[in-house]
This record gives C-alpha cells, sequence and structure tokens, in this order.
C-alpha cells in the first residue's frame, strides 16, 4: 500500500505560514499495537436484526522528546490535559472498505501510566502527572469500554486535540441533571447511572445484519494528544484484522492478525490511498480509491473518504471527469439506515460531485463510501472535498487521487500483498488459570545459529538449590551469570528475574503483574517460564544455582497472589543457549498465564500455540519478517527511468527475481502449490523474468519516449526462494500495475 501525502500550495503559500496554533515541538505520541477486540453484548431484536458491542484494546507509548503531560482534574473541576482515544470497526467485503460500526464514544483516558515495556523504551519515568518519554500504557478492550470515561466524539476538536469540561456529557450526566451541576465542570455522569445503561450504550455498536454479511473486520484505534504537531501525527492511528463470530447465544471477537499503521484503508487490498490536509488550519482527509475491470469497457470506481482529524468535516466529494465520459450506477454509504440524509449525486461536464445531506458532515474518526462505473480509465487528478462548517483555513481540501479526468497519466497502483509466514516467538497465552495444562511437562529451545527449535519434553526437574533471591511482590532482580548466555539476537551475562516469572536479557520489561500477548511481543527479549501475578514474599521462594556448565531459576514453592496452592517449576540456561523450561505442579489458581519465548520489540505474533499438544519440532526465524515488498523509484513517464526494488528479501535467500509481463486477468492463488497465502500477479507463459544478484537488488528500466506506448500497461512482481516461509520455499511479494503515459 503506498501513501501520497499531498502539500496544498495556494496562492498565498509565497508568504510564511503560521504554525499549528497549539503545536508543542517534542510532543510524539505512538501507538504500537492494537491489542484485543472483545464482544460485549448486544440489544434490539431477536439475532441478527439487533446491534452488538465491542471494544478495541491498544498499546501506545511516548516516542517524542519531551513529556505528555497527564492531568484530568484541576480543584475538583474536569481539565483536558490527557489523551484521548477513538475506535471503529471496518470491513472490507466485494471491493468495497466500509465503517460498520456507528459514532461510537471515545475514551477519555484520564489515569496517568507509565510502563518499561514497549519500542519507546527505556521509560524515564520520575513520578508526576506525566507521561514520561520512552514509557508506555496498554488497555484491554474491557478497559476501554468502561462508560465512566466514554464521552461523545463531536465535543472533540480532533485538529487541536482540545475538550472543554464545561456542559460536557460528563457534566450533564446521562440523563442529565438540573441547574448549576450540569455546567459546573464537575463530572455528574456517575457509576448509577451508568448501571442503568443498555448493555452496549455508548460503545463501538455494529448492527448485526452487518456482521453476518462476511468479509474480512478490522478493529481501529486512533490517539489523539493536545498539541501534538501535524507533522508527528502519522503513527496515531492503526488497525488490526478481527474475527467475529456468533455462537447460537453471543457474539465472540478476536484480534487475528498483524497491526498496520496509519488509516485503516491502507488494509484495503489493491487500493491506493492518499492524504490531504488544511494545515496549518486545520486536519487531514485520506482517500483510498481502488479500480476495477474495465468489463465491457467499463471501469468500477470505489473511494472511501476517511476524517482523520479535520475539524470542519467534510460536505462534499468532487472528482474530475472527462467530459466525454460516460457515469453510471453512482452510489453512497454512511454509518446509519437512513436515506434521507444521504449524500446526493450530480455530474457536471467535467466533475462528479456527491453533497451532503442534512446534517451528514463526514465528521473526524468516519469513513463514507461513494462509487460509480464510468467509461474512461483511471489517471491521477486532483480529488476535492469542501469543508462543512465555517473557520480558519481553506474552503476546500485537495488530495491527489486517482479519477477517470481523461488525461493519460503515468501510474504506478500496487496490487495484492506479500506471503509467507515467519514466527520469530512463540507464546501460549491461558486466560483463565484454571486452563494452564503444562504441569509436570518440560520443553527446550535449542539455539541454531540465531534462532531456536522448540523441541516438546527436555531435561529432568533439578531439585531446588543456590541462591534465594530478596523479592518484594513486583521486583526484578538482576543475576549476573558465569557465562555469555547467547539468545536469537545477541548474548546477555545477566539474566534479570522477574517475581512474575518471566525472565529478561535486560532491563525494560517491567514487573508487570497481569499477563498481555501485546506487551510480551515487545520490550526486550525474555523467557516467559510461567508469567503470571505470583506473590514470592506470601510464600515460597526463588533460587538461582548458577555454574559454569549451567544456571537453573527455580521457582520453589511459590504462591499467586490472592489464591490457594502453590506452584514449582524452573528455567534451565545452558553456556551453548539451549533453554529448557520445565514445570511441576501449578496449583491453576489466580490469574491468567502465559508460556513463551520473545525477542521483544519487533517481534512477530505467531498466534496462540497450544503447546500441550505439541509434539514435534518447530523452528523460529532468527529475525523479523515482514513480507517482500516491490516498490516503484517514479511512475513510468515516457523517456524516463524507472528503478523497481524488492525489499525485504530475508537472509540466506538462495535467489530473488523479478517478473515483468502484460497484466494479469485475475490474480491467481498459489496456495495449492505450496505457497500458502501468496498469490500471482503477473500472466505466466508472457513474463520476462530477471534474477537479482542480492536482497534489495533493484532492476532499472527505461521507458522508450515514443507515443505508441502511451498507456500501455505493464504488471511487475517480485519473488525469493526462502524456505521455511512457504511449505514449497518459494516466497511472492505484492504487484505492481504500471501504466506509462506523460
Amino acid at each position: 500500500m503506498r501513501t501520497l501525502l499531498l502539500t496544498a500550495v495556494a496562492a498565498a503559500a509565497a508568504f510564511p505560514l503560521p504554525a499549528q496554533s497549539n503545536a508543542v515541538p517534542g510532543i510524539d505520541a505512538r501507538i504500537y499495537q492494537v491489542g484485543d477486540v472483545g464482544a460485549f453484548g448486544r440489544r434490539g431484536p431477536a439475532f441478527p436484526n439487533g446491534e452488538a458491542g465491542f471494544g478495541v484494546g491498544h498499546s501506545y507509548c511516548n516516542a517524542g522528546t519531551i513529556n505528555i503531560p497527564w492531568a484530568s482534574t484541576s480543584g475538583g473541576v474536569m481539565i483536558d490535559t490527557y489523551p484521548k482515544i477513538a475506535f471503529l470497526l471496518a470491513r472490507e467485503l466485494n471491493g468495497r472498505m466500509s465503517q460498520i460500526s456507528g459514532r461510537s464514544f471515545l475514551k477519555h483516558s484520564r489515569t496517568p501510566f507509565n510502563f518499561a515495556s514497549g519500542p519507546c523504551a527505556p521509560c524515564t519515568s520520575s513520578g508526576g502527572p506525566f507521561m514520561f518519554t520512552g514509557c508506555s500504557d496498554t488497555y484491554g478492550s474491557s478497559t476501554n469500554i468502561n462508560r465512566f470515561n466514554l464521552g461523545p466524539t463531536d465535543e472533540i476538536d480532533p485538529w487541536l486535540g482540545t475538550w472543554n469540561a464545561v456542559g460536557s456529557y460528563f457534566d450533564r450526566g446521562d440523563p442529565a441533571v438540573a441547574g448549576a451541576a450540569a455546567s459546573d465542570g464537575v463530572q455528574s455522569l456517575s457509576s448509577a447511572q451508568i448501571s442503568a445503561f443498555d448493555a452496549i450504550k455508548n460503545m463501538v455498536v455494529v448492527r448485526e445484519s452487518d456482521l453476518v454479511a462476511g468479509g474480512q473486520l478490522y478493529g481501529q484505534v486512533h490517539l489523539m494528544i493536545q498539541g501534538e504537531p501535524l507533522a508527528n501525527r502519522a503513527n496515531n492511528l492503526m488497525s488490526r484484522p478481527c474475527t467475529i463470530a456468533w455462537n447460537g447465544t453471543q457474539w465472540t471477537a478476536s484480534a487475528a492478525g498483524t497491526s498496520l499503521e496509519g488509516s485503516v484503508l491502507n488494509q484495503w487490498s489493491g487500493a491506493t490511498v492518499a492524504i490531504g490536509d488544511n494545515a496549518p488550519n486545520d486536519g487531514r482527509f485520506a482517500i483510498g480509491v481502488k479500480v476495477t475491470g474495465p468489463v465491457g469497457g467499463i471501469w468500477h470506481y470505489e473511494y472511501a473518504v476517511h476524517n482523520l482529524d479535520n475539524a470542519r468535516g467534510g460536505a462534499s466529494l468532487r472528482i474530475p471527469v472527462d467530459a466525454a465520459a460516460t457515469v453510471s450506477g453512482a452510489g453512497f454509504r454512511d454509518l446509519d439506515v437512513d436515506v434521507l440524509n444521504d449524500w446526493s449525486f450530480t455530474r457536471t461536464t467535467n466533475e462528479i460531485a456527491f453533497t451532503a445531506g442534512a446534517s451528514n458532515a463526514l465528521d473526524w474518526n468516519t469513513i463514507y463510501n461513494f462509487w460509480f462505473d464510468c467509461s474512461v480509465a483511471p489517471s491521477l487528478g486532483q480529488v476535492l472535498i469542501d469543508e462543512a462548517r465555517n473557520g480558519p483555513g481553506a474552503l476546500t481540501v485537495g488530495v491527489a487521487s486517482e479519477a477517470p479526468n481523461g488525461i493519460p497519466s503515468a501510474r504506478v497502483q500496487p496490487i495484492g500483498h506479500s506471503c509467507g509466514q515467519c514466527a520469530n516467538s512463540f507464546y501460549e497465552f491461558f486466560a483463565t488459570a484454571a486452563q494452564f495444562d503444562l504441569s509436570n511437562r518440560a520443553l527446550t529451545m535449542v539455539l541454531n545459529g540465531n534462532q531456536y527449535t522448540v523441541q516438546p519434553g527436555g531435561p529432568a526437574f533439578v531439585p531446588p538449590a543456590g541462591t534465594p533471591l530478596v523479592m518484594s511482590l513486583d521486583s526484578s532482580v538482576a543475576v549476573p551469570i558465569p557465562f555469555a548466555l547467547p539468545f536469537p539476537g545477541g548474548t546477555t551475562s545477566t539474566l534479570h528475574v522477574c517475581s512474575k516469572a518471566f525472565i529478561s536479557t535486560a532491563t525494560g520489561n517491567g514487573t508487570t503483574f497481569t499477563p498481555s500477548v501485546q506487551t510480551f511481543l515487545t520490550g526486550v527479549p525474555r523467557w516467559a517460564v510461567a508469567w503470571h501475578d505470583f506473590n514470592v514474599p506470601g510464600g515460597g521462594q526463588v533460587l538461582v544455582d548458577a555454574n559454569s556448565s549451567r544456571v537453573i531459576v527455580t521457582f520453589d514453592h511459590v504462591v499467586s497472589f490472592g489464591a490457594q496452592g502453590t506452584n514449582t517449576f524452573q528455567a534451565q540456561f545452558q553456556p551453548n543457549g539451549t533453554v529448557a523450561f520445565v514445570w511441576q505442579a501449578l496449583a491453576g489458581t489466580g490469574n491468567p498465564f502465559l508460556v513463551g519465548f520473545s525477542p521483544g520489540s519487533g517481534s512477530t505474533d505467531s498466534g496462540n500455540r497450544d503447546l500441550s499438544a505439541q509434539t514435534a519440532p518447530f523452528t523460529l526465524c532468527g529475525g523479523v519478517f515482514r513480507g517482500l515488498t516491490l516498490a516503484a523509484s517514479a511512475r513510468p513517464i515516457l523517456g524516463t527511468n524507472v528503478t523497481l526494488t524488492i525489499q525485504g528479501v530475508p537472509s540466506g535467500s538462495d535467489w530473488a527475481a523479478l517478473a515483468l509481463s502484460p497484466p494479469v486477468a485475475a490474480p491467481l492463488d498459489l496456495t495449492p502449490y505450496g505457497m500458502e497465502g501468496c498469490e500471482l500477479y503477473v500472466t505466466l507463459g508472457n513474463e520476462y523474468v530477471t534474477f537479482l544478484p542480492g536482497p534489495n537488488a533493484p532492476t532499472t528500466l527505461a521507458v522508450p519516449n515514443d507515443p505508441a506506448l502511451l498507456a500501455a500497461v505493464f504488471a511487475a512482481q517480485g519473488f525469493a526462494w526462502s524456505p521455511p516461509l512457504t511449505s514449497f520455499g518459494a516466497i511472492a511479494s505484492n504487484g505492481l500495475i504500471l501504466t506509462t503515459g506523460l
């Protein structure tokens, strides 16, 4: 997916422009993980005619150079110096990416936390009402749907990140209180009021009819920090695939893939995404467009417009069109089923326009869809969005997108996706302690080069011995060991043993007592022997028995916090890098457990693995594999050169190759041929293949200055021989559709 950033240049651009009015240089908050997606009930008529409520979890950190102020009250009165987090659910179905959730309320994140884990570490926390540089915060979906902290999105200025507490939803209460209490800035929304809500009021609400329609679902999180400069906002949105299903009595939901930075439109297969803004006075719109065809000489145009943080909202979408074009089949989708407020469609000589219905502006955290059929092929063009309300800045925002304007523009259009599965971590998460089923078992991680082969079974349990560690309830102790222990990604001569039964290679993983997959995959490398809320001072001990041939860390009859029973298990480390987990009896009481290994920040989520059912060894990757990416240096303009580069070829691959051909009639699924998840975008039998001398090697193509080649179309795709990323061994990149032009 490529993202284009359009910087609007008006006549006044010759003069210095003012900066964003409340921008604070150095503020940069980063969403780095969409966590779990949870289902929390339904309301209305019987399934499938009601509505369901959902929540989305997230992790974020302070990636900037200054501490972010974080305070929610002053003298008992609400203030707004803290993060706000908005959510939505989207669906890709039949070539269209659309928002299926309504205008859900956003979370007012009013309590500061500063965790030591995450990709922004090291955390510099020193106390006080701030998110300190390098620190992180994580919330699960169940926390994010706490309705004591959910307020309307339309009370927020998304460009400035500000909110006026006086007279707000929290101030008034629900139902609204009478008199001065409704406008004194003190929260009137109470737990008693919330207890009278229906099951899903104010959550991320979705019509059941949209859920049963099928398609790929995505959860999106949008973090908003007051005063964050526009240049630092690209990492404030993130989306993740999810699965939602009806089990006959209730909805279930779970995250089901890798988080992707930016608007959820970046998840739209085969689409091009562009961004335009009204800076320095107002925020951004993203436009995704996917053009298919031609079928019988007609192309189908699908547009999805996402208001990222534009406070004035959008009132019309205007698309340039060739005067000779035939246009038909126009359509529109918003968040409700009220046809009376739908946007209207008009066609003039050189423009297609969709215009907002009454009280239905495209406001922030919202995606609307527009589509039509046209007899003219797509080219690059300036798509315009007119602002819905008065305010500072231009009346119109321009976005460099695709349009049927009849100009034979050179174009590069990404198609499809890369493939190949490579997990450099593994884990099993036990959502309840009673599910823990590894008592009296073992597993062994054998280091081969820079990767582990994980084998079921292992050495015998060694009777507890050695030096007891002095531990508080939530503590980590640095333990020097008598050899340099190799592990995937490095070596260490110190083990950092946490009272919560995970062991790290360095500081940075904190002492979090609630095991979390998203936290496990970030921070620094760690072995989670049995990550759990153990209360070491409450009973039992942690012993370290070390010599030049092995180090054994034993949790001996430790107790779970607030629960009955004892737990005994150990981790054994050898100088050659072999690590074994050996569990004796565990009580299976208390909070959840997590077992596994993660190399930390940059780890890939391999999914939950049933370790007790594992009968054969499995091998992890030595590094992070994010797929092959084929990119073009420029558009294929007649008389110029274009360089095509395959990026992300895994180390150790035998070869990489670039294929060029006429465009494929339809992508070919390569899964039956042992290339799981791969698709072929070039035409077999008509392709030109060049083998590359090394990873990321570029191939330069000369585009002749020949008018006969105007609007010629080619397909390009990269390949590499990289076992074991597929069972066959070969992997493929995304495709590129190259259209020559002016």
